[in-house]
Formats: C-alpha cells, sequence, structure tokens
C-alpha cells in the first residue's frame, strides 16, 4: 500500500507534465509524449499489479481465520465432551457424598448408641438379678441370656444395614432381608434397639404362660407366696416398665408401636394378677379371660420376635456364653443367691470384653466412614476444578470463535476495499492513461486539428478523470499506510510476546492491560484522523469545484440561467444514494 500511495501521489504531477508538454509545438510533442506516455503505463500497471497482491495476502489471512475458527469449534466440541464427562463425574461424587453423609451419620448414631447400649445392659443385668425371686434360678438364666443377646442382636442389625445401605450408584438399599424399612432412615437406629428387646419381652411372656395350669387354670402358688403372701410376679412388672419406658425415648417407628402394644398388655396383666393374688373372692370368668390374655400376650411376644429376628437376620437359637452355659450346666437346685452371684460376676466379665471388643469395631467404622467421606470431598473438589478449567476454556473458545467471525468479517471487507482498489485503478486509472495515450497518437492525424484544440477537449475526459482517480487511490493508500504505521504494526506485534506468556506470569497481566490501553488510544486516534481526512477531503473537493468554475468553464460558451438550473436538476436527481450494502462497507 505504500507503494501504491507513493506511485499515486506521482500522477497527479506526470498529467501537469503532459498538459505542458502538449501546449508546445509538435516537434517536441512527438518526440516526449511517448516516453511519458509509457512510463505513466507502467505506473497504472504497477498499482494494479501491487493492488491485486495486497487482496490475495488479505484473501490468505480470511483462509488462515477459517481454519482457526475451524480448530476453536473442533477443540469446543472437545471440551464439551470432556466437561459432559466431568460433569457425570461430579454428579456421582455427589451421590456417593450424599450416601457417604449418611453412612457417617448412621455410624456416629451406632457408635453412641453401642456406648449408651452398654451403660444400659449393665444396669438392666444388675436390677434383674436383685428383682427376680428366689429359686428362679432358670429364668435368671434366661434373662441374662437376653441381655447378653441384645448387644450381639444390634451388632448383627447394624453390620447387615451397612453391608446393604449403598450400592454402587449409592443408592439408599435397606436394612435387612426382608426390608421392614418403612420408618425413615433417622430411626433405623432406634428400630434396631427396639427389636434386640424382643427376646427379653419373649421372656417376660413366657413366664406369665408359665403360670397357666392347663386343667385347672392358674396357679397361684407361683403367683403369690403363701408364706410372706408378697407376689412373686411384680419383677415382671417391673421388667414391663422399664422396657417400655426404654421403648418410648426410640424415636417412632413401626416396632415402637408393637413393642409399647406388648408392654402395655403385660402390665394390664400383672396389675390384674396382683389384684387377684391379694383378693379374696376369685371368680371363675376373671380368670379364664386372664388366661385368655395371657396366651394372647405370649402370642404376640412371639411373632414380635419372630419379625425381629428376621429383620435382623441374627438365629433364632444364639450361642450362649460359655460362661453362662457352665452355669446353666452345673446348676442342681443349690443357693439361690450364691447362684446369682457367680453368674453376676462371670457374665460381667464376659459381657464387658464382648461389648468392649464391639464398641472398638464401631470406633474404627466411624473413622473408616470419615475416612471415605473426606477421599469423596476430594474427588468432588478436583472435579470442580476440572469442571471450571474446561467451562473457561470452553467460554474462552466461545469468545474466539465471536472473535474470529467478526475479524473474518473485517477482513473480508478489507479484501473488498483492495478489489474496489484493484478495479479502479484497473478500470478507471490505467483505462484513462491508455485513452489519453491513444487520443495523442490519434489526433496527430486528424487535418485542421490544432493542439491546443486538443488540450481542451481531452482535459475534460481522460486527464481530468486519471488525475482524479489517481488522487482518489493516494488519498486512500496514504491513509491505509498511516493507520498502520502509527497505530497497527506496533499492537500486532505485542501479540507475539503476549502469546509466549503463561498466564500466571506477572508480566502477561501488565502486557495485557497494555495492549488493551494501546488498542484504546489507536482507536480514539483513528477516529480523529478520520475526522481531519473527512475534513481535508471536503476542503479539497470544494478547492477542486472552485478550480472547475474557475477555469475549465471558462473556456467553455455561457449557457443561460435557465439552462443551467435544468443541467443542475438533472444531475442532483440523477445521483443516487447510498444502499445498506454500500453504508455497511465503511463501517
Amino acid at each position: 500500500m505504500d507503494r501504491i500511495r507513493l506511485l499515486s501521489m506521482s500522477v497527479p504531477g506526470r498529467m501537469k507534465v503532459f498538459v505542458q508538454i502538449l501546449f508546445q509545438d509538435m516537434e517536441t510533442v512527438n518526440a516526449m509524449v511517448p516516453t511519458h506516455l509509457k512510463n505513466m503505463k507502467s505506473v497504472a500497471d504497477d498499482c494494479k499489479d501491487l493492488a491485486q497482491a495486497v487482496e490475495k495476502k488479505y484473501s490468505d489471512v480470511i483462509y488462515l481465520i477459517q481454519e482457526l475458527m475451524e480448530a476453536c469449534l473442533n477443540a469446543k466440541k472437545g471440551y464439551e465432551d470432556d466437561l459432559k464427562d466431568i460433569q457425570i463425574a461430579l454428579q456421582q461424587a455427589q451421590i456417593k457424598e450424599k450416601a457417604a453423609k449418611e453412612a457417617q451419620k448412621l455410624a456416629e448414631q451406632y457408635h453412641n448408641q453401642v456406648k449408651q447400649q452398654i451403660d444400659e445392659s449393665f444396669n438392666e443385668y444388675k436390677e434383674a438379678m436383685k428383682a427376680i425371686p428366689t429359686g428362679w434360678d432358670v429364668v435368671g438364666m434366661t434373662i441374662v441370656e437376653n441381655l447378653t443377646n441384645v448387644l450381639s442382636n444390634i451388632t448383627t442389625g447394624i453390620a447387615g444395614m451397612f453391608t446393604k445401605i449403598v450400592d454402587k450408584t449409592g443408592k439408599l438399599v435397606g436394612v435387612t432381608a426382608d426390608d421392614p424399612e418403612q420408618f425413615d432412615q433417622g430411626s433405623i437406629i432406634s428400630a434396631l434397639c427396639i427389636f434386640a428387646k424382643s427376646g427379653m419381652l419373649l421372656t417376660y411372656a413366657t413366664q406369665l404362660k408359665e403360670l397357666i395350669d392347663e386343667p385347672n387354670g392358674l396357679n397361684m402358688k407361683k403367683v403369690v407366696n403363701e408364706q410372706t403372701q408378697e407376689v412373686n410376679t411384680n419383677w415382671l412388672k417391673d421388667g414391663f416398665l422399664k422396657t417400655k419406658s426404654s421403648i418410648d425415648t426410640e424415636n417412632m417407628c413401626e416396632p415402637k408401636n408393637q413393642a409399647q402394644e406388648i408392654c402395655a398388655s403385660g402390665l394390664h396383666i400383672c396389675e390384674r394378677l396382683e389384684r387377684m393374688a391379694l383378693s379374696q373372692n376369685k371368680g371363675e370368668g376373671e380368670e379364664k379371660s386372664l388366661v385368655e390374655e395371657i396366651k394372647r400376650l405370649y402370642q404376640k411376644a412371639s411373632e414380635f420376635d419372630s419379625h425381629s429376628k428376621s429383620s435382623m437376620g441374627s438365629p433364632a437359637f444364639a450361642p450362649k456364653p460359655p460362661n453362662v452355659a457352665k452355669c446353666e450346666k452345673d446348676s442342681t437346685g443349690g443357693s439361690s443367691a450364691l447362684r446369682n452371684a457367680h453368674l453376676k460376676v462371670e457374665q460381667s466379665r464376659e459381657m464387658l470384653k464382648s461389648t468392649q471388643d464391639e464398641y472398638q469395631r464401631s470406633f474404627e467404622n466411624f473413622k473408616r466412614q470419615n475416612d471415605e467421606l473426606m477421599e469423596i470431598m476430594c474427588t468432588m473438589e478436583k472435579c470442580k476444578v476440572q469442571d471450571v478449567d474446561f467451562d473457561t476454556a470452553r467460554k474462552m473458545l466461545i469468545k474466539g470463535l465471536e472473535a474470529l467471525g467478526s475479524v473474518k468479517e473485517q477482513w473480508e471487507k478489507m479484501v473488498r476495499f483492495f478489489q474496489m482498489i484493484s478495479s479502479l485503478i484497473d478500470s478507471c486509472l490505467s483505462r484513462n492513461i491508455k485513452e489519453f495515450v491513444s487520443s495523442v497518437s490519434d489526433v496527430q492525424k486528424i487535418k485542421n486539428y490544432s493542439s491546443n484544440s486538443f488540450v481542451i477537449d481531452t482535459i475534460y475526459t481522460q486527464a481530468f478523470n486519471a488525475s482524479n482517480v489517481a488522487h482518489l487511490v493516494h488519498m486512500i493508500s496514504e491513509t491505509y499506510t498511516e493507520v498502520s504505521n502509527k497505530y497497527l504494526m506496533d499492537r500486532v506485534s505485542s501479540l507475539g510476546r503476549l502469546i509466549t506468556l503463561e498466564p500466571s506470569d506477572p508480566r502477561f497481566y501488565s502486557e495485557r492491560e497494555a495492549l488493551q490501553k494501546g488498542c484504546e488510544e489507536a482507536r480514539q486516534a483513528i477516529y480523529k484522523m478520520v475526522i481531519e481526512k473527512k475534513e481535508e477531503f471536503d476542503r479539497s473537493v470544494e478547492a477542486r469545484v472552485e478550480t472547475i468554475d474557475r477555469e475549465l468553464k471558462a473556456v467553455l460558451p455561457p449557457v443561460s440561467m435557465e439552462e443551467q438550473k435544468a443541467i443542475e436538476g438533472a444531475v442532483q436527481r440523477g445521483m443516487k444514494e447510498l444502499t445498506a450494502e454500500e453504508e455497511d462497507q465503511f463501517e
């Protein structure tokens, strides 16, 4: 463009020399015009070739931008696929996180529940040993065995729950083989604790059933001590009452309602037995209804015990602790106090050892759940970082595509601009100069046609048009060269340095800010220069119009005012307005 600017700048001067030569004698004209015309034609050809070369370079840039856009589209598709995979992995990690938190919560509840159950078991053990009447050795052994099985039953139920609570997708499956979990997840521990008391409730119901002598109804000798007149079933009443109080503290669940109903029925039976034992009048009808109620209680307790064993997966015949089995084997009806004391010592040691191991296992499980949750949280954070990275890259590619599309559109306009320059040089400047050369050659063949007449005729056509076109080409090329040298080349050169810097490099942000600041300054300077060029062009047009009115019209014969207005009106009506496409060329 700079060469086009320099070449086009020489055209008006060359045309001025032509005119001066044409005013000389014919011998001088014949000697000098051919050489100058040949040089002028060479200028036009060079401008045309240069314009076509610039157009080709801009077209190459268009193709490069298209390749960049295709690469960005492919990269965008790849990032979107990777982002989709990361989002799926993040969703899976979130599901696992939810399941791990639920498992951690259950493990913590279980850990606390086991600790609480240890204390409660020892307290119940001591109180039961104190409450059992002398001579009820077998009952004492049964109660001790039930108390021992409370923790093991809870352990069995919890173990089954934790092995089945989370599947591969993190979905909560259930806690038992029969899946009795119609209650919410927060009451799982409570349900297991209530299920663990089913054996104790069955023992109490069994002892009430032992009071029935089928042929004769109730055996009142077992109900009341004939010597002391004390009711022997009061310990059963206390057992039902304490069990009910313990059950009442648990969360609401299906087993709670069943167990409370059994306890209430047992308490009612014990109260009726106490009233009947202390009453002098014992009616057969009342005794018969009491026998039926005891049988119904035993049936409910049996069903509830079967349901609890099925739900927790515990065996119907639990293995007896070695010391309990030994005490039962060696029991021959000796002193009940001695056997009870021996049992308490041995059973306390056995339970302490068993519960201590279970407490340690619950602590290890609680710790393992925390470790798994921490690992899942780390995986989620990693997925979130990758999600942000991929999403950021995808958004940057989208912005890059938009920017490349805008650049491509602007460069296509530049290509059309240089096509216009090339066409202007080819169609106007070169053609006018060639026509001017041809006219000068042909005019010598016309007889009675002077050189002065030739100048007057041709200055309106080829010479004048060639000068105008050369001036237009020079103005455009000069503006382009000035803008490029002053405001564009330095900014473009800084892009190469900016691309080599990493985003973490502090110089990256300073270079980017400098580029942004330089682009803004260039934009304002270009806008200011365009305004100045426009004003300069307006002044030049006005000066040329004045020259036309002063010099060119002076050699023309005058016309009337009406004819002059008619000519001006015809010219104004013939001038068309710019179309939208033409206006777009200047945006």
